[in-house]
Formats: structure tokens, sequence, C-alpha cells
């Protein structure tokens, strides 16, 4: 039997349905795995600010942010502005542009660690370019990763992210498999000091990766002594210090995570809003470590089996780069980052509130601008951080949640994680902080919680 919930989402999502409906015969029906919904995934037209709309005309307040990429909202005339002036100009011209040295030089301005940058498409593309190049500066094979801290989907990075750490995702390499790919990654328990320094005292670790704020960008969070002690750890046993800084980067601060600790890594991965919501990434770090990307003419011994080879058909490309550039120039002052750290804030605040009304145990934590809920029982947490790297929410609970929430004008991914923007307003949250307490009586009475 149909519950009263899926037939009132279906009455007012019907276009949404026949488009999934229609997907499932040419893809799976979704791109990315995190935009799974039920009964089926809304289908968007357009957006602006903190708004957007879907093709059955339902608004919503808008939390997912291009998956963390918007600090000033959807259509932000700055950025409208500056990728229609590029699109006249040109979209790829397989050369060099003012505009991608004019990134490069907005990056080495703003991150602690960027004295060179490196353009690639992904944040998952960093990643591989920080480990290779990581391997080819020390010498050294193995990659080291506390569990749960997620740097996209690359065979060697995607190990330890899902319990059981030491069984493999399904078409990925087990992380111990001899000679394979993924052989060199050495995974420990979160925030395990002790595990840290004694897989870096073996001295053949090339570079050990964080997840800047901490994994899943937050969700279990890394005390700042943490990271000050892997930046000790690092370079006394000769490792590299890799911080993802793909969500954090310029969100956290304009010089990023590694600016608001006060930490400043080998190599930082950047993505999302380093592209001002464009597709685009970037590797930066020091010059030393960056230089074994370099063709040196004349040393064919180099260049053959020191140097590492970076191509890339979209790196660098105009439209990113005038996007990034313009966005950035936005970000150099600390506001927007205060004021959607702000928001967040209270949001979390609100959501603590109405479970705490509703006698529903969980959490609500903001991490800067980013926005976590849990249902469930949660140790280690004071709703500023959460160190519970064990909590597990009942299956179905998040994809429900976001049901609910969608039927109520808020989409959050996954319906438990968000992103807050400098663009969200007081009138937002408070909006967004009813339609949780919506939310949860409906899951309540639904027996979903």
């Amino acid at each position: 039997m149909v519950s009263s919930i899926d037939e009132r989402f279906l009455a007012t999502h019907r276009k949404s349905r026949e488009l999934w409906q229609r997907s499932l015969k040419v893809s799976r029906g979704v791109h990315h795995d995190s935009r799974h919904a039920q009964p089926f995934p809304i289908y968007c037209t357009h957006a602006q600010g903190a708004r957007k709309w879907d093709v059955d005309g339902n608004e919503y307040i808008d939390y997912t942010m291009g998956h963390g990429s918007l600090m000033f909202g959807h259509a932000h005339p700055v950025l409208v502005e500056a990728v229609s002036r590029q699109v006249a100009l040109g979209t790829h011209f397989g050369a060099e542009t003012l505009q991608a040295l004019e990134w490069a030089e907005l990056v080495h301005q703003l991150v602690p660690c960027a004295e060179r940058v490196e353009f690639v498409m992904t944040g998952t593309e960093a990643n591989m370019l920080a480990a290779q190049l990581s391997r080819a500066c020390t010498g050294r094979h193995k990659v080291l990763k506390f569990s749960e801290h997620f740097f996209g989907w690359y065979d060697e990075l995607q190990v330890g992210v899902n319990r059981p750490y030491d069984k493999p995702v399904a078409g990925r390499l087990p992380s111990m498999y001899e000679d394979a790919v993924s052989g060199g990654t050495v995974v420990i328990p979160v925030n395990d000091l002790a595990a840290l320094e004694k897989a870096l005292a073996k001295r053949d670790i090339a570079a050990l990766f964080l997840e800047g704020g901490g994994a899943h960008c937050g969700e279990i969070g890394l005390p700042p002594d943490v990271v000050r002690m892997a930046r000790e750890l690092t370079s006394k046993y000769g490792s590299l210090l890799v911080i993802d800084e793909v969500i954090t980067g310029f969100r956290w601060s304009p010089g990023g995570y590694q600016a608001t600790v006060g930490v400043v890594p080998d190599l930082s991965s950047l993505g999302k809003m380093v592209s001002g919501g464009l597709p685009g990434a970037a590797l930066c770090g020091r010059a030393d470590v960056m230089e074994y990307l370099e063709v040196k003419p004349g040393q064919a011994g180099w260049n053959r089996y020191r140097r590492v080879v970076h191509p890339g058909t979209w790196n660098g490309n105009p439209l990113a780069a005038a996007a990034g550039t313009a966005m950035l120039k936005l970000l150099v002052s600390t506001e927007p980052q205060k004021q959607a750290e702000m928001m967040a804030h209270r949001l979390a605040k609100g959501i603590n509130a109405k479970m705490a009304e509703a006698g529903i145990e969980g959490c609500a934590f903001n991490a800067s601008s980013a926005i976590h809920v849990f249902i469930g029982k949660c140790q280690g947490c004071d709703r500023s951080v959460c160190l519970d790297s064990q909590k597990q929410e009942a299956p179905g609970v998040p994809l429900t949640l976001q049901k609910y929430l969608l039927m109520n004008g808020v989409h959050l991914l996954r319906g438990t994680v968000g992103w807050v923007s400098a663009v969200h307003t007081v009138e937002d949250i408070d909006l967004t902080v009813e339609a949780f307490g919506r939310a949860l009586y409906g899951m309540a009475q639904e027996g979903a919680i």
C-alpha cells in the first residue's frame, strides 16, 4: 500500500516522475550517487539566489548549492556576466590563456601552500595528481589515510571509505592487494594519532592525505590538534602532507581550511568553489614538489623517469577560468564566509530545537557553512563538532527525510547534508527550520523515526 506521503509526492511531482522514467531507458536515472531519492529524484529547470524550481513548478530553498560549489547562490550576476562574455570569445583554444594565468595568480595569492598551481577538471583528478607527485618526489609508493576520509572515486584513495574497510567497493581493488594499483594505500582509524605515528615511522609513506574539516565535509570532525600533529609527524618522517580542500577551499576562509587551522600542507587539492560553480579544479603546493611536472629540455632521464606526466583536455579551460576568477575576487573579503557560517549555525540551532520538541534523538551541527543532520544515537558529539566515527542512521531514514523536506519546500543532499550560502537570509533559515519541524512530525507519524 502506498503511503500518503508518496501519494502526495507523486501528485505534486508528476513531470519529474515522467522524466525519471524516461531517463531509466538510457541511464540509471541519476548521474551522481548522492542524487538518489525516494520515490524518484526531482528534475530542476532554473535557480536564482537561494531558491530553485523543478519541472512541476515547485519552489525549494536550496542547500545543495551545486554540491557545495556556490557561495553566492545560483546565477549570481557577476558569474553570469563573466561566463557570458567568455562564451562569446571562445570556449576552448587548445592553448594557454590570460584567463587561466590570472586564475592561477589569484589562487596563489589566497591559498597559503600555493607556491605553484596546476589546473585539472575535478577534485578526484587533483588528488590523483597529488598521489603521483608525492610518489615521484619521495621515491616512496604508499599513501596513508584515515578511514572515512573521502578523496574522490579514484581506486587508490577510495579504499577505507566504506565499512568494512578491508573489503573493496564493487569494481575496486582491495586496499592491500599485492602488486595492484591500490596495494600502496594504508588505512588507519580516523583521528588515531598513535596509529598515525606508527604508520609514518616505517618511513615508506609518500604522503598522508587528510580531508579538510574532517571526513565527509566535517560529518566526522577533525580536531585541529590532529592536523598540527600530522604536519609535525609527516615532516619528521619524510612524508608529504596533502590536505584535500575540494569543499573547504575558500569556504572556511579566503585561504581555506589550512588558513583557518594555521597548518600549511605540502600539497592541496581544490575543487567546487575554485571554479566559481563551473567544472574545474586545481592542485597547488610547494614549488619543489610541483617541479616534478616540468619538462626539462635536454634531460631525457628526468623527462622519462622522474617527471609526472599531466595532460588533460579541459585543464585551465577559459570558461572555468573566467568563472573562478570572477567569483574568487568576491571571496577575498572574509564577509561572505562569516555570513554563511552565521546562517548555518542558526539553522543547526533551529533544527536541534525542533528535534527536542519532537522528542527525537539526533543532532544537527555546522562545520563552517556546511550543515549536517543526524537522526539516531550519537556519541562524542557536542552539536558543534562530531567525533563519532561509528554512528549509523537507520536504513532509509536520510532519503525519507529528504522526501519530507522536499514536500515542505527544502532540498538538502540526501536529506542530511547541505551548504549554506552567503545569500541565504534569516527568513530562508527560519522557513527551513519550520519545514524540518513538519518533516520530523510527519516521519514520526509514519513511524519512520
